[in-house]
């Protein structure tokens, strides 16, 4: 009994207990299955769910950290009423009735002031109970619920709808051919990695657009290694060789497709020769690239939720790149880039929810945030507003006033600028945000809510392989702290909502959830390590031949019809139209700043600030490296781990130098996440993308001294 204790080997010799349950620490799109061992109440070690056909038993090095960050010294355990001066960090504890009883009781207050409007809900990191805070708030009354995907994944899938009026993902799997566009799944989705890996061994080509050198480049047939936030020049040049050596599609783009002509004009500037000049990438691998995509059919394309829309001209970028798949004639066909439904929880499967029935519409009685600076996204991201401008309708006051912020998982640290939206934090007359740590955000709450890990509740996942899990709670909540869900719908009964959904018990949540998968909540609940949905969506492949696009002209749009609709806006154009970021912003200076900062690098071990409290995670390599590349360490006469002072016209930071190869001169790189080390600071809160509202993180200016050296102005 002893050796099997020792030794964590599940059964009733040793005490021990296998929980099957699921790991949320990073994107929706993983969330890897776990099997918790669990001793006593408390979670001895973890290892992948084998069972798990998405995960297949993988956990990267943050799920197996995953003991922690459940268990991590920073955690909130109960309800907690600010005491001290906002950003003291001074809180007492009271009870979850006089939390509900106080917000209550402020928010009704505002509403009856001011109107709903000037209450804002607001949901970070997990995504997991979006369609309860959303259905909160339009109850509620107020058109502002936001969510940190208003720096993340909107607007690439506002670009999917201004092309195609629909998502894609790839389907590699049959593909000749897969061209990974700024995206690196072997450090963001390590599932994913591993089934190219496998696809490559079977012959399957593969380019990698990418400013930086990764483990998916050095298996790359091509890599296309482009200066950051050239994407948009690059696209065009590959259109370019297409159009110009009969390469394209023809039957798809003469039937299918709107504003061919308008198109084609525009690209043939964009020579191999000019797209080398722009993006630093050499011309003879443009037009190689473009020959290999457009010849080995079928091909898939697989794009991320964010690096390319992290420019200030980023929607136009990934327009222009999103149109190649039409211009190959690789839309919705198998091997290509296949329409799915949308999924539960932000993932793309074939298996139905009733999500949306749950989320309903947003409050559009009045406009919400930031709906008069960017009409493009209200009109087709219609489920949210641009989290963005939240800061300036706390201070300005313009064109309303906000009272009240409701976060949940709010990190001042998304937003550019973020010492700008911690004023604002300062600012606002009542903020509550409910969290699992005791955050900087926190510091500035007048309440806060304890939430607990996945490891402490049950939750409905539902993966792309059409497979359902209901998770099982390894171990009790620790402290008092409580799932999101549930803190939301008794939110919903201490401000008197009258609703059908929000009156529900989380179990009937869950239930409802599940209905269009043709299972109940408590058949799943016996299949312990998840099953494949009985029920779901037939795929038409290339049903727009009878039912058209979803876009203004029932077409592919190279010319977008919702863009032209706001001709003489500036960046609104409709044809993809490229600009440096000195030409959308021309105050900035190259001689003062000569240097591209790039953050939101990832490391695998990393992801978020959350992770940066986890010893495991942060002792595997120094966390302080901004890389540069030996060319401009030379000219700056640094050497490897010196001290430098990083400067943008917003501020400084400092790092130690990391002299690699593994990007390109004139560029640094900081990577994502680092609380010390917060590059978000040293951007212009008005840095946007014109038409998403999206900082530009990924091209920004600096200039880099050697710390001891720097020149005060």
């Amino acid at each position: 009994m002893m050796n099997a204790a020792k030794g964590k080997i599940p059964g009733p010799q040793g005490g021990i207990e296998i929980k099957k349950t699921i790991c949320s620490i990073c994107n929706p799109d993983s969330h890897c299955g776990v099997d918790a061992y669990v001793k006593d109440g408390k979670i001895i070690k973890v290892e992948g769910t084998r069972a798990n056909p998405h995960s297949g038993g993988i956990l990267c090095p943050k799920g197996a950290a995953q003991r922690q960050y459940v268990y991590n010294k920073d955690r909130l355990m109960y309800p907690m009423r600010r005491v001290g001066e906002r950003g003291s960090g001074e809180f007492e504890r009271i009870s979850w009735e006089e939390a509900y009883e106080i917000i209550g009781e402020r928010l009704r207050g505002y509403k009856d002031k001011d109107g709903a409007q000037s209450v804002c809900f607001f949901s970070g990191f997990a995504k997991w109970y979006r369609m309860g805070l959303m259905r909160l708030a339009s109850a509620f009354g107020t058109p502002n619920y936001g969510t940190e995907s208003s720096t993340c994944f909107r607007a690439t899938q506002l670009c999917w709808k201004l092309v195609f009026g629909a998502g894609t993902q790839p389907d590699f799997e049959n593909a000749g051919l897969l061209v990974l566009w700024s995206k690196n799944p072997a450090y963001s989705q390590f599932y994913q990695s591993r089934l190219i890996f496998d696809r490559l061994e079977q012959g399957m080509k593969m380019i990698v657009v990418d400013p930086r050198n990764t483990p998916m480049t050095e298996k790359a047939d091509i890599h296309l290694k482009l200066r950051p936030g050239t994407d948009g020049a690059l696209a065009l040049s590959i259109a370019h060789v297409m159009i110009r050596d009969q390469l394209y599609d023809r039957e798809f783009v003469e039937q299918y497709t709107w504003g061919f002509e308008e198109y084609k004009d525009y690209v043939r500037e964009f020579t191999p020769q000019r797209g080398e000049a722009l993006t630093g990438v050499p011309a003879e691998l443009i037009v190689k690239a473009a020959h290999m995509y457009a010849s080995v059919k079928p091909a898939a394309m697989m794009v991320s939720a964010s690096p390319v829309v992290h420019h200030v001209n980023g929607v136009q970028n990934y327009r222009a790149v999103m149109m190649l798949i039409g211009l190959t004639g690789n839309f919705d066909i198998k091997g290509g880039n296949v329409v799915t439904p949308y999924g539960y929880c932000y993932s793309s499967s074939f298996v139905k929810t009733n999500e949306r029935a749950f989320e309903g519409e947003r409050y559009d009685g009045i406009k919400g945030i930031g709906e008069e600076e960017f009409p493009v996204w209200f009109r087709l991201i219609r489920d949210e507003v641009q989290a963005v401008r939240i800061p300036d309708y706390v201070l300005k006051r313009e064109p309303y006033g906000l009272n009240a912020i409701v976060g949940f998982g709010l990190n001042h640290r998304m937003w550019p600028d973020s010492n700008y939206m911690l004023e604002a934090l300062k600012k606002v007359g009542f903020f509550v945000n409910t969290e699992l740590f005791m955050t900087p955000t926190c510091r500035y709450a007048d309440l806060l809510l304890p939430a607990c890990s996945s490891m402490e509740r049950r939750e409905i996942k539902v993966y792309n392989e059409n497979y359902l899990i209901c998770s099982e709670a390894a171990i009790e909540p620790l402290g008092e702290s409580r799932n999101d869900m549930e803190i939301i719908l008794e939110l919903a009964k201490v401000l008197g909502l009258d609703d059908e959904m929000l009156g529900m018990t989380y179990d009937e949540c869950m239930d409802f959830l599940l209905r269009p998968a043709g299972v109940s909540l408590e058949e799943l609940k016996k299949h312990r390590e998840g099953m494949y949905a009985p029920v779901i969506c037939p795929h038409e492949e290339q049903a727009y031949k009878k039912e058209g696009f979803r876009t203004p002209s029932g077409k592919m749009e190279f010319f977008s019809q919702v863009l032209s609709d706001y001709k003489g806006r500036e960046g609104y154009d409709p044809l993809p139209v490229y600009r440096t970021p000195y030409e959308v912003y021309p105050h900035l200076s190259p001689a003062e700043y000569p240097l591209i900062l790039s953050s939101g690098c990832r490391k695998p071990q990393l992801v978020h600030t959350r992770c940066y409290r986890m010893p495991w995670l942060t002792g595997l390599e120094d966390t302080s490296l901004a890389d540069i590349h030996p060319e401009d360490a030379g000219g700056l006469g640094l050497a490897q781990g010196d001290e430098i002072r990083i400067s943008t016209p917003k501020g400084s930071l400092e790092a130690h130098a990391n002299i690699t190869r593994a990007g390109q001169k004139g560029v640094v790189f900081l990577y994502h996440g680092d609380p010390q080390r917060d590059p978000n600071e040293l951007m212009d809160k008005d840095y946007l993308d014109p038409i998403s509202g999206f900082p530009g993180y990924k091209s920004f200016v600096c200039r880099v001294e050697k710390k001891g050296e720097e020149s005060y102005e």
